[in-house]
């Protein structure tokens, strides 16, 4: 905090504006170099609203900071989001009044950091399997970083997100077979990322054993007691996501053939589509594969 707030100081000095003792804006630096960003908010405030400050590109920069620095003091959540969001707002309004590109570093450096703990938070909530929070936070990422650069390629951070939104579905699936709009969500999280990346090795395998083990447990849900219509309606649908699992599984194998997983996958999948020989087939590769450590 003191590094920067040595920086705005000489940043104001450098603007060549003279500000006496009860300038709200000076005030509010003063606040903030001691460390009282609570004084130093509610000065800088004053200062923004202000005909001489308003349109100040320096001003809303040292906004921009008290405001992230409380951000980072915040102890909960429902405190910290909203001091993230207007210290964004504060340093996109430097950057816009700053036409000399006097303050443009520091705004932008400030502006990438909250922008990154957007996707930090989304990140760290699936981690939790919090869903709900993690889909409030990530579009607000994009928001923030599309705000500043329309152009920007967000499609790596895209594909990394919604991967493991997949995987949070999945694991919720696998807990509760029965709550088929989980797999659903599941199934729509890794068609995602294919679409921005066809080649994404993790989603092409996650589907396809998704779809999988789908079909085996519908099969396994048979009870002995069912009427023949009722298990041949079951082994058609079951065979319709093994159909389903193929081309994923087989595209990973294809991006990565020498992974033993996808080769038990397939083996798997063709023993339930009963193709007896392709399933020995890449059961044969699978043994006759090296052990990971000796590659």
């Amino acid at each position: 905090m003191k590094r920067i707030a040595h920086i705005l100081l000489l940043l104001l000095m450098l603007g060549g504006v003279a500000r006496g003792q009860g300038d709200p804006l000076v005030e509010a630096l003063r606040n903030y170099q001691s460390g009282a960003l609570n004084e130093a908010k509610a000065l800088v405030d004053e200062a923004v609203t202000s005909p001489e400050h308003a349109q100040n590109a320096e001003a809303w920069l040292l906004r921009g900071f008290i405001y992230k620095d409380a951000y980072k003091a915040a102890t909960s959540v429902e405190q910290g989001d909203p001091l993230r969001e207007e210290a964004l707002k504060s340093l996109y309004r430097c950057i816009t009044l700053d036409t000399a590109a006097t303050y443009k570093e520091n705004a932008s450096q400030a502006y990438d950091f909250l922008t990154r703990s957007f996707f930090n938070d989304a990140a760290k909530a699936l981690n939790e399997m919090n869903v709900v929070r993690a889909m409030e936070v990530f579009p607000k990422f994009k928001e923030a970083a599309l705000l500043v650069d329309p152009k920007a390629d967000l499609r790596s951070r895209e594909t990394e997100f919604m991967n493991a939104l997949g995987t949070v579905y999945t694991k919720r699936f696998n807990a509760d077979r029965t709550d088929t709009g989980l797999f659903a969500s599941a199934v729509e999280a890794y068609k995602k990322v294919l679409e921005l990346d066809a080649e994404n090795y993790g989603a092409n395998y996650n589907l396809a054993t998704l779809y999988y083990n789908r079909g085996v447990f519908n099969i396994q849900r048979i009870d002995a007691e069912d009427e023949i219509p009722t298990i041949l309606q079951i082994q058609e649908a079951s065979r319709e996501y093994f159909q389903k699992a193929l081309p994923y599984m087989l595209k990973a194998h294809d991006m990565n053939p020498s992974r033993r997983e996808t080769l038990l996958g397939l083996e798997g999948i063709y023993y339930s589509l009963q193709d007896q020989e392709s399933s020995d087939k890449f059961r044969q590769l699978f043994e006759e594969m090296p052990p990971e450590e000796d590659r």
